[in-house]
């Protein structure tokens, strides 16, 4: 295993800048989460680690060594992607075999390793099956399994999980996270799932054009986000553009409702999440809002509710009392969880 250091990664296409000065470090034996929407550089960023992409600029550092301009099969990486990219004429332990026989390793070795990563991933009783014969999940596991047989000193994971059905995908989030934290294994994965990073990931980096807005552990990005496009990607939120009247007070719009507001805090957006505002008795809470929609997730219902022409959401563990739609409820909230935050610019 070893450490990643990406020093000022910048990647264009003609007069497209895709990837623009990005600094990251990644520790041995970590699993760091790239996110963000469609576009803002996370695959490419994760290509040019693997060697697929060449950097226009920059430097690529894997434990010691500059890898910056070596060949994908000199690097000590391996990828495994959103398609599997397995090769169905093969057996699944020739799938994983595939790497080792490409790197000249000795047969009674080779083949030891396949056992090995066959047990990793629990496959061993489907060596012999093609890869038709096998489900999603299994298909991702052979591809996980032909990775970790190289014995990588980093393993870059591309959206590996997309194309597995939800339940499917929560079960393999936990088994990959789970495999990571046992082998020690030095990880980076992309994807565009926020919810999938919060549970795999040790820390977050979210990007957005190119460039990232703010990195670390999943509870310091979704609780103290750094500006309103982190805050709006990374869960949901209630995100009001108004200005503050400090002294922990915010005025939604222009002559809108007045929120009680983190004092600590500056900027012209109020970020309050659905599950930090609580519902109660109007007559008992600080604000009064009217229900406009209510919908129920099982174990959660949502209420859309408005608030003097301000939408909010909230997210609740069950129904109070009177909570109909066009009835009044009460809102309340503490201070410190509604946090102003600067504007993306």
């Amino acid at each position: 295993m070893a450490s990643l250091s990406i020093e000022n990664l910048v990647k264009r296409y003609g007069d497209t800048q895709v990837v623009r000065g990005l600094n990251l470090n990644v520790a041995e034996g970590e699993l760091v989460a790239l996110l963000g929407p469609s576009g803002c550089g996370k695959t490419t960023t994760l290509r040019m680690v693997a060697g697929f992409v060449e950097p226009t600029s920059g430097k690529i550092t894997l434990g010691a060594t500059d890898i910056t301009t070596l060949p994908p099969h000199r690097r000590d990486t391996a990828m495994v992607f959103q398609s599997y990219a397995l090769f169905p004429h093969m057996s699944v332990a020739a799938n994983i075999g595939f790497g080792l026989e490409m790197r000249k390793v000795p047969k009674v070795e080779r083949d030891e390793r396949i056992r090995a990563a066959l047990d990793m991933v629990q496959l061993s009783h489907l060596a012999e099956r093609l890869p038709r014969q096998l489900s999603g999940g299994q298909q991702q596991r052979v591809a996980l399994a032909r990775g970790l047989a190289v014995n990588p000193a980093i393993l870059l994971l591309d959206e590996p999980l997309s194309n597995l059905d939800a339940k499917l995908r929560a079960e393999v989030q936990h088994e990959i996270r789970a495999l990571q934290q046992r082998l020690g294994l030095t990880t980076l994965l992309v994807t565009h799932d926020q919810e999938e990073a919060l549970i795999m990931a040790d820390k977050m980096v979210v990007m957005e054009g190119g460039v990232i807005r703010q990195h670390g552990a999943p509870d310091e990005l979704y609780n103290n986000p750094a500006d309103v496009f982190v805050a709006g990607f990374i869960g949901r939120c209630n995100l009001i553009e108004g200005q503050s009247l400090g002294s922990g007070k915010f005025r939604a719009g222009h002559g809108g409702a007045v929120f009680d507001c983190d004092p600590a805090t500056q900027g012209s957006v109020l970020a309050l999440r659905p599950e930090h505002i609580t519902l109660g008795a109007p007559q008992e809470s600080a604000a009064t809002g009217t229900i406009c929609r209510i919908t129920f997730l099982g174990a959660q219902t949502e209420y859309g509710i408005d608030y003097a022409g301000t939408s909010l959401v909230v997210t609740t563990r069950g129904r109070p009392e009177g909570s109909v739609v066009g009835n009044k409820i009460g809102l309340n909230w503490q201070q410190e969880h509604a946090r102003l935050l600067p504007a993306t610019h």
